[in-house]
């Protein structure tokens, strides 16, 4: 028989000394395998997402380039060359000439590293000491400390993206880490050094140079060097013309860190503080405005629109904010390949800018009245024409009336909004009879109450004749057969148009929706349409029921003939002299059966032999088309084709305001223009 006897107490222990290693061990294998998982995901968004982001940014800020070899082009294809002609050089009205590293001062450089980033010349982009430490503050919600390098600083100014976020700030580390991987050094500071906005509409040290002192950038003294670098901090408060004061103590705070970092002696510091700031006003550019290019030609609204499009394009490709997108058309060497065709152009020009139709309907108010156009091919669902306003055009990036402006388009929703979708559908054919009538609404109100200011006669008419003769009645009950909600998703998803308004309350509390009867019927949109979606809308009827996002250009290539942009189903290639030679046509999507277009066609040309579009009527082809007339009569349009063209022409005031013309002139205006181009 054994001595030895246990002792409760110590097997207590040792059975809850057993558990609390089972639990740690367990908590441990769980927090390894939640780590494992979490890195295993980590690593796949940064492979997925990350990576591509960061390749794309570092693409983008490879086109951006200043130097004024760099300019970029739009080009357009003539025919009876053969060959690309150029339509625009394009020149930028910032005050920005580019200085090579070797022309840049020891001095200056220096001081940039100095005091925006001490370890630049050690570190790959990212200071790892630097970065973890601004992760932190902003990880536990601290003031945030600098922790951005001059080539993480360099990246956000070609993005644009100014975000605070954990996601921003790790895409810019992978952005710098892969641009400091395709640069030296040398071409960082260059590049960093070249675009930094430095005050007083001064982009880059050549111009800052210049504006404040007076000399070319090798010049510039020490302290001159400390007091320009001090600038970029903050322009507003550092600006040596504005707050001297406030440049001096920024500028000696720079000669400081110089001496620390041993780029200049104690004395050379000394003797460079006590230098007084003395700013020599040297000779620059007369400021323009930014409406107005370098070499001070006007562009065309066609340019204007390819600017735009190209733009908004390179901003969504290439995540990058809009001064980033224009400065790449500026200076990235791009050769932008337009759908232009000269000669409709230079007609819609003509009538726009020559013709009889508005001159003297003003306004009660006396706004002149004003007018815009948009034409496709039907070939190729290209905008081949554009003109956003009338009169001669006199400057540039002005506020396009085709593109920037959403107007109500009144009946002219109808063939989109009611009937496309009725016969796609089968609920009507264009000999289905309906009354002309009002419907009572579930609180009691008759709708429409009546067509255009005509009561509604309670006869039976066809769906054809509704459609010819703009009558409301008959549009809402074919619109109730169809639903508004299956009208809404139609028009937005077979015919392009994104400004449609599902539902929303303001801040007055009323609330807006397109999603309803009358607007869907009616054409009175919360937001409306442009010239230019109505156009792309009515080209599907022209196009055998085609779809073709409105675009303006085919292929956008760099100075190397990469290509940067292309129009969905468009390639480009160069034959042995250099020459481009782009194929291919742009994708479309069938949006309605063949049916539906044939009875389409049908009525809309009933509207121009037998209704409300009979000045329409072409003497060289056959015309097909709507009028839109909104109640208030702030907005008259026609939309229309032919077998060559689709056009849509809007007419009113700048601000909504009763249109003064008796008739349409949007009718007169279009078969002006068709007349000339068919």
């Amino acid at each position: 028989m054994s001595n030895h006897q246990s002792n409760p107490v110590l097997e207590v222990l040792q059975s809850i000394l057993k558990w609390i290693l089972i639990v740690l061990g367990t908590i441990l294998l769980i927090g390894a395998a939640t780590g494992a998982i979490l890195a295993m995901y980590g690593a796949t968004y940064v492979q997925e997402v990350i990576l591509p982001e960061a390749e794309e940014a570092n693409r983008a800020l490879n086109l951006v380039r200043s130097d004024t070899a760099q300019t970029s082009a739009i080009l357009y294809y003539d025919p009876t060359s053969g060959s690309y002609q150029t339509e625009q050089v394009l020149h930028s009205a910032e005050n920005r000439v580019w200085a090579s590293y070797n022309d840049i001062p020891q001095n200056l450089i220096n001081a940039t590293v100095a005091i925006e980033d001490k370890r630049f010349w050690e570190h790959s982009g990212v200071d790892w000491v630097r970065t973890t430490s601004a992760m932190l503050h902003l990880l536990t919600g601290q003031r945030q400390e600098g922790g951005s390098t001059i080539t993480q600083q360099l990246v956000k100014n070609v993005t644009g993206n100014t975000d605070t976020t954990v996601k921003r700030k790790v895409l810019e580390i992978f952005e710098a880490l892969e641009f400091d991987d395709n640069h030296t050094k040398q071409e960082t500071l260059e590049e960093y050094l070249n675009r930094i906005y430095l005050g007083n509409r001064c982009y880059g040290v050549y111009t800052a140079a210049q504006r404040y002192f007076g000399k070319e950038p090798g010049e510039l003294s020490l302290p001159e060097c400390a007091s320009l670098i001090s600038i970029t901090n903050n322009p507003a408060v550092y600006n040596p013309e504005a707050h001297p004061e406030n440049n001096v103590r920024r500028r000696n705070l720079v000669l400081d860190q110089m001496c620390e970092q041993g780029y200049i002696s104690e004395q050379e510091r000394d003797a460079a503080k006590a230098t007084p700031l003395v700013l020599v006003r040297g000779d620059e550019q007369e400021e323009q405005e930014e409406q107005t290019s370098l070499d001070g030609s006007v562009w065309s609204w066609y340019t204007e629109t390819v600017f735009s499009q190209v733009s908004e394009d390179l901003q969504k490709t290439y995540n990058i904010d809009e001064k980033t997108a224009v400065q790449m058309i500026y200076s990235g060497g791009l050769q932008i390949y337009s759908c232009l065709n000269p000669g409709i152009q230079a007609q819609l020009d003509q009538v726009m800018k020559n013709g009889d139709v508005l001159p003297g309907h003003r306004s009660t108010r006396g706004q002149e009245l004003i007018s815009a156009a948009t034409v496709i091919d039907n070939n190729t669902g290209a905008v081949v024409a554009v003109v956003g306003g009338v009169g001669e055009k006199t400057g540039n990036r002005v506020w396009n009336m085709a593109t920037m402006t959403l107007r109500q388009p009144g009946s002219c929703i109808k063939p989109l909004s009611v009937y496309a979708p009725a016969l796609e559908m089968g609920a009507v054919t264009p000999d289905s009879l309906v009354e002309d009538s009002s419907i009572r609404l579930s609180n009691g109100d008759l709708f429409p109450k009546s067509n255009s200011g005509k009561k509604p006669t309670g006869d039976m008419v066809t769906v054809e004749y509704g459609v010819a003769h703009s009558l409301n009645t008959v549009a809402a009950q074919v619109l109730q057969r169809v639903s508004p909600q299956y009208s809404f998703d139609f028009v937005r998803q077979r015919f392009g148009v994104s400004s449609l308004v599902e539902g929303y309350t303001g801040p007055s509390g009323k609330y807006y929706s397109d999603l309803d009867l009358a607007p869907l019927s009616l054409g009175g949109l919360t937001k409306g349409m442009s010239v230019f979606e109505m156009t792309g809308a009515y080209g599907v009827f022209a196009r055998d029921g085609i779809y073709t996002r409105p675009y303006v250009y085919s292929v956008v290539t760099d100075s190397d003939g990469n290509v940067v942009l292309a129009t969905p189903g468009y390639s480009v290639r160069f034959d042995a002299a250099g020459n481009p030679i782009i194929s291919g046509y742009a994708e479309g999507e069938p949006v309605l059966k063949e049916t539906t277009v044939k009875q389409m066609d049908q009525m809309l040309q009933a509207v121009v032999t037998d209704g409300t579009a009979k000045s329409a009527k072409l003497s060289n082809a056959t015309a097909a088309g709507k009028t839109g007339t909104t109640d208030d009569d702030f907005d008259r349009w026609f939309a229309g084709y032919t077998e060559n063209y689709t056009a849509a022409v809007w007419t009113g005031y700048e601000n909504a305001e009763t249109v003064n013309y008796d008739g349409n002139p949007s009718v007169i205006l279009w078969k002006e223009i068709m007349e000339r181009i068919n």
